[in-house]
């Protein structure tokens, strides 16, 4: 029976070729670190692509002080290989780290506007969409006509898209602002809740003209949503901080409902 043995140049040629597949790996990494860094939103929500490429980066630490401890003295690694590798394994670490500051930056913000929300609660504020508040039994809104109308019409539908009431608007060109009862077409009240408004606007040739809304309610919580957004919840209508327009005077608000202007 005879005896196998494994020279030091061979050990350090298979070394040499699992490190080039992860030195491959790590190429990769550095592409995918960069793509992080650019992208503030995948940061914030891109834990398991950090982890990914810190597993790599350890990964390939070993394989390279495994490599310089095996290497064959008489046939050493070529010099510029081992400086790429260093500076594809620096490239890889600072990414990581730019990651996760940059991730801590996002968190501190998302963290400095949930507190600056909390000031929201108890205020009426305007928030840009269709999803209508229905709260203490009544809910308000504008629309925008682009253009005169031969008619207008706003439907108010239920979570299913049945309409549950419409009502005759102006069609004139402009702001108008409405109030809603929160009663149906059959005059029964309807609960608090989220609804929508769709505005049915007509030129004289059956032409669609085209109608931007905004609706009103009252500031009742401040959510957390994807990617640490803050939002504000409007009864049971969930608002992004970012489509508030402004807080509302309900004196003015009030005045131009009666006006209907």
């Amino acid at each position: 029976m005879s005896n196998s043995t494994t020279s030091p140049a061979s050990t350090t040629t298979g070394l040499q070729g699992n490190n080039a597949s992860v030195i491959a790996a790590l190429q990769k990494s550095s592409a995918a670190a960069n793509a992080q860094v650019a992208s503030n939103s995948a940061l914030a929500g891109g834990g398991s692509g950090s982890a990914g490429l810190a597993s790599n980066l350890n990964m390939f630490l070993k394989m390279l002080t495994t490599q310089l401890s095996h290497q064959d003295p008489l046939n050493p690694t070529n010099s510029s290989q081992f400086t790429n590798q260093l500076v594809l394994y620096s490239e890889v670490e600072q990414g990581i780290n730019t990651n996760n500051n940059l991730a801590t930056l996002i968190n501190l913000q998302s963290t400095n506007q949930q507190a600056a929300a909390i000031s929201y609660i108890g205020q009426t504020v305007e928030t840009a969409g269709t999803s209508l508040p229905l709260q203490n039994g009544g809910a308000a809104f504008n629309y925008a006509l682009a253009s005169n109308s031969s008619s207008t019409q706003i439907k108010i539908t239920d979570s299913t898209g049945k309409t549950v009431a419409q009502l005759t608007g102006q069609n004139t060109t402009g702001t108008h602002y409405m109030s809603w009862n929160g009663k149906d077409l059959s005059g029964n009240q309807l609960p608090d809740g989220q609804y929508n408004i769709q505005v049915v606007a007509d030129t004289p040739q059956g032409n669609t003209i085209a109608a931007t809304t905004n609706t009103y309610g009252i500031v009742t919580g401040v959510s957390t949503g994807t990617n640490s957004s803050t939002n504000l919840d409007l009864g049971a209508v969930t608002a992004p901080l970012s489509s508030v327009n402004q807080i509302v005077d309900m004196t003015q608000l009030n005045l131009n409902i009666k006006n209907g202007v």
